[in-house]
């Protein structure tokens, strides 16, 4: 899942939103959690106290609204993009090679993909 743009992938692309979330701060990647914040969302997730929507439309928008209201006024709501966030792995690690083409796609990969 792609929890550094959350809000803009997720929400704001497929109309859906993790409600409940029991920990302080925004949602984020599980593995980045300490096994205390991890055995936490664990129980929500299982007690339904934490659990998927589907937005509205209007909720979306709404949303969509607030999010830039908050980017705009500084606050980090989208992260970086995946091109982005490559180049920054690139220059820490050394490479100078992202994994990806000019237009931010995947290149390289070794995976099958069966045609339609």
């Amino acid at each position: 899942m792609n929890y550094a743009n959350y809000e803009q992938k997720i929400v704001e692309l497929f109309s859906v939103a993790l409600v409940g979330w029991p920990l302080d701060g925004h949602v984020r990647n599980p593995g980045a959690l300490s096994s205390k914040d991890d055995n936490t969302l664990r129980d929500a997730l299982s007690c339904k106290v934490c659990k998927w929507t589907l937005l509205t439309p209007e909720e979306v928008a709404a949303r969509r609204i607030d999010n830039q209201y908050h980017e705009a006024n500084g606050e980090q709501v989208y992260g970086p993009t995946r091109k982005e966030r490559a180049c920054n792995v690139a220059s820490t690690n050394g490479s100078g090679d992202s994994g990806e083409g000019d237009d931010g796609t995947d290149v390289g990969m070794d995976v099958d993909i069966p045609s339609p």
